[in-house]
């Protein structure tokens, strides 16, 4: 049976803020139905308010004309809602059937005891349904990002849901796990399944869904079929003008090596890598995920002692698990691929997380310097057009892309060398992109060097001054700007080279 979701006159408000203006949003089973915007338009709030996370203050949810009171998760549970966030939930320790029933668990009769079997059996029907090959019993910290995300989705579809909202669902996923995750959205619209799919990547919108809805400022601006709009109509629609383009600049590249890494190897993640970074250099590594590049620039940050070979910073060789404290009074800068678990710390506010690294510097005779603070802080916001209401507010309150650039804006200051940048753009809009990829220029006309890891092709090529891929731990090769080749990087980091 066909089912229709209708949010109408939506309204939400923190305090002076209005998030949600009298928002109109429907959804039908067996389509997708993009939900996209700038960080901070108002999308998460609007499907936080389906989920039952927020509860709206004017407006209404209706299902097949009927209205239903949501006010908390369980009631969009109830109501055959699920929520899939970008920051995947699983237990690493459990098996794939222990996630999917977590909460639910099936006993063995009247005892006591799971009855695993029978949960694994019923995972495994799910799986054979929609043609996927993933063991029941197999624990989740063995997964990819991809089978990962298989499995919140089988577990929402085993909560009896008619619609799934996902958030950013590809931000952490490869080429080929993204190809695997559309043919089983595909399989589930051909279910039934109705799915709300939020994106800044306009290709995948494009590909997905039949629906698109751009928010601005808490409002609705375009709703149309995806045939009946252009990607430059709901980018123009999502900023309110045209996104100017980011154009990198040609610069000489001269000097010694501010950081040498010489045979750098970790068993089992990384081997013999090489690579140098110079003053004002932007050197990026990509490859597959599990490729060992996070690990090796962690390595580089101080953050792992388990690995041999030789780091020369400023001409002086440096121990890898010296700790990230030696690494920033050295000069060192570090922005993580995980922004909410590892990036910030969310009960403080937006002062306090760009203040961290500076505190040991602003003390003068055992007394913080509060002006001192108070400087960096209002040039980081200004520097990075960071959306704030003020520098006093929590900084979890703020959108994803506003967190990154608070990420960036801890590092700015006059003392940075070496900025080490995992993911730096994942999960965040077009504009909130174009931003930060002019920070990472600022940075390097002013002698900073940049150690990049970026798993998408067209990010690489247009940021980096030297690209080096990796495959399975080795580095295969390395292009310098502007000899760049996306086909021969794409077959490097397949491993196709070493195959022929």
């Amino acid at each position: 049976m066909s089912k229709r979701l209708d949010m109408k006159g939506i309204g939400k408000s923190f305090f002076a803020t209005r998030a949600l203006d009298n928002v109109n949003f429907s959804c039908v089973s067996g389509e997708v139905h993009a939900l996209v915007g700038l960080n901070g338009a108002g999308k998460s709030t609007l499907m936080k308010v389906l989920g039952g996370i927020y509860s709206a203050d004017e407006g209404g949810i209706e299902v097949n004309g009927s209205k239903v009171s949501i006010d908390t998760p369980a009631d969009a549970e109830a109501a055959g809602i699920s929520m899939i966030h970008q920051e995947l939930s699983l237990i690493s320790e459990l098996t794939v059937a222990g996630n999917i029933f977590l909460g639910r668990e099936l006993k063995r009769g009247n005892t006591p005891f799971l009855d695993k079997r029978e949960m694994a059996r019923r995972v495994r029907e799910q799986l054979d349904r929609f043609g996927l090959d993933l063991d029941p019993n197999r624990p989740v910290r063995e997964l990819n990002s991809g089978e990962k995300q298989i499995v919140e989705i089988i577990r929402s579809l085993m909560s009896d849901s008619w619609l799934i909202v996902m958030d950013e669902p590809t931000s952490a996923l490869s080429e080929e796990d993204k190809d695997r995750l559309f043919e089983f959205i595909r399989r589930m619209k051909a279910e039934g399944i109705a799915i709300v799919y939020i994106s800044h990547h306009m290709p995948e919108i494009f590909a997905i869904a039949e629906h698109v809805t751009v928010m601005r400022d808490g409002k609705i601006v375009l709703s149309d079929r995806t045939d009946d709009t252009t990607e430059d109509a709901v980018i123009h629609s999502m900023t309110g003008r045209e996104l100017e383009a980011f154009e990198k600049p040609h610069k000489q590249i001269s000097g010694e090596p501010l950081l040498s890494v010489q045979n750098l190897s970790k068993p089992g993640v990384y081997k013999d890598v090489s690579l140098d970074v110079r003053p004002g250099e932007i050197v990026v590594l990509t490859g597959l995920r599990g490729c060992g590049a996070p690990e090796l620039a962690k390595a580089v940050f101080g953050l792992d002692p388990d690995c041999n070979g030789t780091i020369k910073y400023q001409g002086q060789t440096v121990e890898p698990g010296r700790g990230p404290a030696v690494a920033v009074r050295e000069g060192m800068g570090l922005v993580t691929e995980n922004r909410d678990k590892n990036g910030i710390l969310p009960p403080l506010s937006v002062r306090d997380n760009i203040a961290l690294p500076y505190i040991d510097k602003a003390v003068r005779g055992g007394i913080l310097d509060g002006a001192h603070i108070e400087k960096v802080v209002t040039k980081a916001i200004a520097d990075t057009s960071t959306k704030t209401s003020s520098p006093d507010q929590e900084i979890r309150f703020l959108s994803g892309g506003n967190k990154q650039k608070i990420c960036f804006s801890r590092w700015l200051d006059e003392d940075l060398k070496l900025l080490i940048l995992l993911e730096p753009t994942r999960g965040i809009d077009v504009h909130a992109k174009a931003d930060i990829y002019r920070i990472i220029e600022d940075l390097a006309e002013r002698g900073v060097g940049i150690l990049i890891l970026s798993y998408e092709i067209d990010e690489v090529v247009m940021l980096a001054d030297r690209v080096i891929t990796m495959y399975h731990g080795k580095s295969v090769s390395e292009y310098s700007y502007p000899g760049f080749d996306k086909d021969r990087m794409l077959a490097d980091m397949s491993g196709a080279q070493q195959a022929g």
